[in-house]
């Protein structure tokens, strides 16, 4: 089972079917800033759509069966890691894609997507609202757990928020070993999350290092005295 990745919205006027030109994606920042904290808090749970964790969401003027359905497009056996669901809505709302009036209506289209075909007694109904409850509510303090490591005699946590600006704004807590916060500190803002690999805790100190790759190849290990 795929624990999901990723949600895209992308929009047509005509079948979304083979022979038929794709659908499109439209330049909606705060949209797409919203699904991105839906899916941190659902793949910190580990959800999962089963064989594919892509999930592209189809906002179409075409009559769909039940108003949402798996697209007849099919799947792309060449890329079987993501897959299309249309979802008919009305001609106004697709006029506003690209505005703040429509990310209410279509975070609900999303919402009722995935309880309608990927609701589990493990990830129910009320499992997904929360989940698109939370990122809306709270939407840049929302924490999403990243990483965590357990010492002897305490607990470290790297949490995620991410930032209006499409930036992730780690937070670093140390817990004791009843969960009392012993250290906090707000980590750099970053665009990709390379600085962050292993983590080495003991009772007197902290140490992020980066991770092994290209890109952190020249980053500085991040420490602090508890």
């Amino acid at each position: 089972m795929n624990v999901i990745k990723d949600i895209r919205v992308y929009r047509s006027q005509v079948e979304n079917i083979a022979g038929n030109s794709m659908p499109q994606g439209f330049a909606n920042r705060e949209l797409n800033i919203i699904l991105h904290r839906i899916v941190m808090k659902l793949r910190e749970n580990d959800f999962s759509m089963g064989d594919f964790n892509h999930l592209y969401v189809n906002l179409t003027t075409c009559t769909v069966e039940d108003k949402i359905a798996l697209s007849k497009r099919g799947k792309d056996k060449y890329h079987s890691w993501f897959c299309y669901y249309d979802a008919e809505i009305s001609q106004e709302l697709f006029d506003t894609l690209e505005t703040p009036q429509c990310i209410e209506s279509v975070i609900e289209i999303v919402e009722h997507l995935l309880q309608k075909f990927f609701s589990t007694p493990q990830s129910d109904n009320e499992f997904i609202h929360s989940c698109v409850s939370e990122a809306i509510t709270k939407g840049k303090n929302m924490l999403i757990k990243f990483k965590e490591k357990r010492a002897a005699k305490n607990k470290a946590v790297v949490y995620l928020r991410y930032l209006d600006n499409g930036r992730y704004y780690p937070l670093l807590r140390v817990f004791d070993l009843e969960d009392a916060v012993i250290l906090e500190k707000d980590l750099p803002e970053t665009n990709a999350l390379d600085a962050y690999g292993e983590i080495q805790l003991s009772g007197k100190k902290i140490t992020i290092k980066p991770r092994k790759n290209y890109f952190s190849q020249n980053l500085e290990p991040i420490s602090y005295m508890l």
